[in-house]
């Protein structure tokens, strides 16, 4: 008897996780997700990019705006590292390229 009991209980609880999840689903589906309630799809603050240094500490870059922010955060606290960083144009980020070094100048391609 308490192994029928049992059996009943997780598969009504594996019943109601799956509810749950295919609701999720079908809200993120139809436009209707958490973000989109909250504030609108419209989103100032943006995680870009981050770097793990230790398992302490870890370099965050933010962007608010049209702004960039680079932040140390660790187990004591947080620190700004550089605040204020420009955006580079989109078509100057197209026009970048990376020169190969090499004492032979034959073995430079471009």
């Amino acid at each position: 008897m308490d192994t029928q009991l049992l059996i009943k209980f997780f598969s009504a609880f594996v019943f109601v996780i799956s509810l749950m999840v295919l609701l999720s689903w079908g809200l993120k589906r139809i436009g209707l997700s958490a973000t989109h309630i909250a504030g609108g799809s419209k989103r100032r603050l943006k995680v870009v990019e981050f770097l793990s240094l230790d398992h302490r500490r870890r370099l965050v870059l933010v962007r608010c705006d049209d702004r960039e922010h680079l932040l140390l955060l660790g187990s004591q606290g947080e620190t700004v590292v550089e605040t204020g960083i420009k955006l580079k144009a989109e078509d100057e980020r197209e026009h970048e390229h990376v020169v190969a070094f090499s004492r032979d100048p034959r073995n430079v391609k471009f």
